[in-house]
């Protein structure tokens, strides 16, 4: 059949492993990034300028901090949501072939 449609449940499962991967990669840089920046403490100062700056910088940082984290989470959801199609699959053909098929 010409133009036919397939798909392999392990190549998706092989896919699911690397966007773990690249999640816990993420989460790690994350867990990283906040520990340094803690370590830090206050870098804006107690002044007037200080102040003003970390007022815009602050709100900032931690917006960009749970950007990357929420995007570590993405990834894995997407290794998680590709094994579930997977599954679905491999189900779906089961089914197709009907019971005690191989």
């Amino acid at each position: 059949m010409t133009g036919a449609f397939g798909t392999r449940p392990e190549d998706l499962e092989a896919a699911a492993t690397r966007f773990d991967e690249a999640g816990r990669i993420a989460a790690e840089a994350v867990a990283a990034l906040r520990s340094t920046l803690a370590g830090l403490g206050d870098v804006a100062g107690d002044d007037e300028q200080g102040r003003t700056f970390a007022a815009q910088y602050d709100p900032k940082a931690a917006e960009g901090i749970t950007a990357i984290g929420q995007e570590a989470a993405g990834l894995s959801s997407v290794g998680g949501a590709l094994r579930a199609t997977a599954a679905e699959y491999r189900a779906g053909d089961a089914g197709a072939l009907g019971p005690g098929a191989p």
